[in-house]
């Protein structure tokens, strides 16, 4: 058996959780639709002239951005990422922004995501201007823009980001309301990783799944075990993806959110419950 299937083993054991009770029959995600894209009913005449219905698949729309990923390149991640609250792609062009973009994602505060967006331009140090493409440019529930730059830590200084956004910031101009720098301090491997479960159970949501784990949250105090909390129902990877769609809504907090809850799995009912904030799939 290899080291990480053991390691995996022990630290379910630690949790509570035991593969043993669950069924032994194969378990499927039933989403409400599809995963990626959109199904649309569409209207027609058969070769008989007889008018007939059926259902077309609508793909996820393109990427706005002004840069598209190349292909993927020696030691580079590149790639496309479907946001399912506006079905369209979001590129990224390396580890640490594929990261950035899954959290942007994972992120209920955040309702539209564009990636490579237009240049701006600003008077660089030298009295010329200069043009800087963001990584990302976020627009909030609350209608705020945010835009993003993406570095690893140990780019920083090379590559005079902070300078860039200090010339920036001036001069948005409606671009955005703000310029952050984002980096591997703050874009973690454990973040990244819960945020793409999010991504997944966002994807595969079941609102039926979801109204019953939140039924029984309502006798819930204090933290609770997301193994344990799982297990009480018959489907247990349903349970999962129900528990993860309900952290994206804010309804189940994680206790340490800068853990992967795999190795945190303790979550707690937020104080102001989703109802009243509204729950955008």
């Amino acid at each position: 058996m290899k080291a990480k299937a053991v390691l995996r083993f022990m630290k379910e054991q630690q949790f509570g959780f035991d593969r043993d009770k669950l069924e032994e029959a194969p378990a499927a995600l039933a989403p409400d639709k599809v995963t990626s894209g959109r199904d649309q009913t569409v209207n027609f005449l058969d070769e008989d002239g007889v008018p007939a219905r059926d259902v077309l698949w609508i793909p996820p729309k393109r990427s706005t951005g002004t840069r598209q990923p190349t292909p993927r390149t020696r030691g580079h991640s590149r790639g496309y990422l479907v946001d399912p609250g506006t079905e369209r792609a979001v590129g990224f062009e390396s580890t640490h922004e594929m990261a950035c973009a899954l959290m942007l994602l994972a992120n209920r505060a955040v309702v539209e995501i564009e990636d490579q967006p237009p240049k701006v331009e600003y008077m660089g140090a030298d009295g010329k201007v200069h043009g800087h493409t963001f990584d990302y440019r976020a627009t909030l529930r609350s209608g705020a823009v945010t835009a993003i730059a993406v570095k690893p830590s140990h780019l920083v200084e090379k590559t005079g980001i902070r300078d860039v956004l200090k010339r920036v910031r001036p001069v948005l101009n409606g671009f955005a309301d703000t310029a952050i720098l984002l980096t591997d301090e703050q874009l973690t491997k454990a973040r990244a990783w819960n945020a793409k479960n999010i991504l997944r159970a966002r994807r595969c949501r079941n609102d039926s799944d979801c109204n019953e784990v939140r039924g029984f949250l309502k006798d819930v105090h204090g933290s609770i075990n997301v193994y344990d909390l799982g297990q009480r129902f018959g489907d247990f990877p349903s349970a999962m993806n129900a528990i993860w769609c309900l952290i994206y809504e804010r309804t189940l907090v994680q206790t340490k959110p800068g853990n992967k809850l795999c190795d945190a799995p303790y979550v707690h009912v937020a104080q102001r419950p989703a109802e009243l904030l509204g729950r955008p799939r």
